[in-house]
């Protein structure tokens, strides 16, 4: 590395550091638990394998792709002890390489508690090469999607009691009841059932060796994205002696807390959208109607959309909220592609406060109005049927979108979950209704190590982060973690005896701090290889990555073993509908090595995963 970038990383890291060192829950150093072996009747299991729901998705896309199986398999709620808790189930896919196998690949796309049972076929059709080298498996974490899903059970009582507020970013005496009363509601839900304990990153490591061992591979391979590199980083300090080829995307700080990770997310979150979204919103005022031509003017123009939502919810003539608002636009720009839908999720609110309906919600007209104002060449980046997807309204002649398609679009929030519960509390028949609010993925984050369990520390971090960082820093307000009763099954990761792992991180990525993947790269460099890609924001860059020079990097070293013999920084291709890359200040700032263009790098990505990084992105505020 050299000496110039050094030093703007530490500048960076300066400006954001101490915010961690000042605010940080304390808590003993974590012990790593002991590894368990695993039990003959888990490996001899009977298993029901049949032809996987998505495998004609993916030989539309790629033809010439294996056949991808499903099935369930059994393994114990608790590693630590199987026989005192019942069997689960974890969905897994799998499918046979097609030519000589260089050993078992998984992959997971990020959550906590995305489902990634299609992503390893997903990730093959826009690179065939995975299905020719190696055996893909696909599997749902314990707790989500097709496995054995956690229950978050409440009542209509507990949620009729609970109090609201008109928007979490307004820090009023207010918002902290809510925000305190939704967290120990959240809490006892997730806790209600036995399992909620076990929905965690370390007993998912354990389910992934399993599949490793029951596959009989000698190493387990990986790509993982986001909380999938926490999950990557915890697997190869539990089983070194078993990493194979493991590509960690758009890191987590996944050698400190979670507590840690999500602190830095209202300071990424607002980066990208200041320093990219708007200006790039700014650049093409000429395809956009009506949000300014300037940052500061598309800036002034988002804040007082926001404002007028707030207003009216607070008048009782609306349930469109500025925080959920907020939500909508952290999601969307998690992908480059998705800036217009970003900037079509602005138009529709503006086109909302301009004409708000009697029902209180978003209609047709106000998102048909929104996607009038783009012009066509960016229109090409998105379909009005996703957008109306998005907002849940239909024309009455167009046919109604498909599941896939509305979950996709949509972006399920935990304020959303809870909003959502409400409304079912109150047509309960009676107080002691049992209401689910389905797997919540924070549950894994209270499991993963300690959180400081006073509210009052979380009350007064989000009223200060509110004010530092006006996007989102009230974002974090008040966790369930700190109402979570069971102890954390922690670790501290130091990577002894693994080989080296590939770090790839951009450098204004809005979920995964640049500056948070660089201190765990800082961490553990004799295990891993750092990749920075300058002026890059987007969320996941490996497999379709705007970047040619990181997708070369990832192609070598999962297809040949070859790791760069130093640290790297790659260039990036310009955001959509532009023939430059702008420059943003940061801690990489242009310290860009030229390396061969990847074959495979471009901007868009096939839909089948673009649909699975939609999906995480959607659920990442849960």
């Amino acid at each position: 590395m050299t000496k110039p970038r050094m030093l703007a990383m530490a500048a960076a890291l300066a400006l954001v550091v101490p915010l961690l060192a000042a605010t940080t829950a304390s808590a003993a150093a974590p012990k790593d638990p002991p590894t368990p072996s695993i039990p003959q009747r888990y490996l001899d299991q009977p298993i029901t394998w049949s032809v996987c729901s998505f495998d004609a998705a993916v030989k539309r896309l790629y033809p010439q792709a294996p056949t991808t199986n499903c099935a369930k398999v059994k393994v114990p709620m608790d590693w630590a002890n199987p026989d005192a808790h019942p069997d689960v189930q974890v969905a897994i896919a799998y499918s046979q390489a097609t030519g000589t196998s260089k050993g078992l690949m998984t992959t997971n796309p990020g959550g906590p508690g995305g489902a990634g049972l299609s992503l390893s076929a997903a990730l093959a059709v826009d690179k065939p090469q995975l299905f020719s080298d190696f055996d893909l498996v696909g599997f749902d974490p314990r707790g989500f999607g097709a496995s054995t899903p956690l229950q978050c059970i409440t009542t209509a009582e507990a949620l009729n009691a609970l109090p609201v507020t008109p928007d979490y970013k307004e820090r009023t005496k207010l918002t902290h009841k809510v925000e305190v009363a939704e967290a120990k509601l959240q809490a006892d839900a997730c806790a209600a059932t036995e399992f909620g304990q076990f929905v965690s990153s370390q007993q998912t490591v354990y389910d992934m060796d399993f599949i490793r061992a029951l596959f009989k591979a000698r190493q387990l391979n990986f790509i993982g994205y986001s909380y999938g590199t926490w999950l990557g980083g915890w697997y190869a300090d539990t089983y070194p002696s078993k990493v194979g080829r493991f590509v960690l995307d758009s890191n987590m700080d996944w050698t400190h807390t979670q507590w840690d990770n999500v602190n830095f997310d209202p300071f990424s979150g607002q980066r990208r959208r200041d320093t990219q979204l708007f200006p790039w919103i700014a650049r093409h005022a000429d395809q956009i109607t009506g949000l300014g031509g300037t940052p500061a003017q598309v800036t002034a123009r988002y804040n007082g959309i926001r404002a007028s939502l707030t207003t009216l919810v607070k008048a009782g003539e609306s349930s469109v909220r500025g925080d959920n608002l907020d939500g909508l636009i952290y999601s969307a720009i998690y992908g480059n592609t998705r800036f217009i839908r970003a900037t079509l999720d602005i138009l529709v609110h503006d086109e909302f406060t301009k004409d708000p309906s009697d029902s209180g919600e978003v209609e047709l007209a106000h998102v048909d109005r929104a996607w009038a104002r783009l012009a066509p060449n960016l229109q090409a980046y998105d379909t009005l049927a996703a957008l109306r997807a998005r907002y849940g309204v239909s024309a009455a002649a167009s046919p109604a979108p498909s599941p896939a398609t509305v979950a996709a679009a949509k972006v399920d929030s935990l304020k959303d979950v809870m909003a959502d519960a409400r409304a079912e509390a109150a047509t309960a028949t009676s107080g002691d209704q049992p209401v689910n609010l389905g797997a919540i993925g924070t549950t894994v984050r209270c499991n993963d190590t300690a959180w400081n369990k006073d509210p009052n520390f979380y009350l007064d971090e989000a009223d200060r982060m509110a004010k530092k960082y006006s996007f989102f820093g009230y974002m974090n307000g008040v966790p369930m973690c700190a109402f979570w009763n069971y102890a954390p099954q922690d670790r501290k990761l130091d990577l002894k005896g693994s080989p080296r792992m590939l770090i790839i991180q951009g450098e204004l990525d809005p979920a995964t701090a640049y500056e948070g993947s660089l201190r765990t790269h800082n961490d553990t460099k004799q295990a891993t290889r750092f990749v920075a890609i300058d002026d890059e924001g987007q969320h996941g860059q490996y497999v379709g990555s705007a970047s040619s020079c990181a997708e070369a990097i990832g192609d070598r070293f999962v297809f040949t073993g070859e790791l760069p013999g130093k640290d790297q920084v790659c260039g990036t291709t310009p955001l959509p509908e532009e023939l430059s890359v702008y420059p943003v200040k940061g801690p990489v700032d242009g310290k860009a090595v030229p390396l061969p263009k990847s074959k495979a790098g471009s901007a868009r990505t096939n839909p089948m995963l673009q649909q699975a990084l939609d999906t995480v992105a959607a659920t990442s505020l849960r």
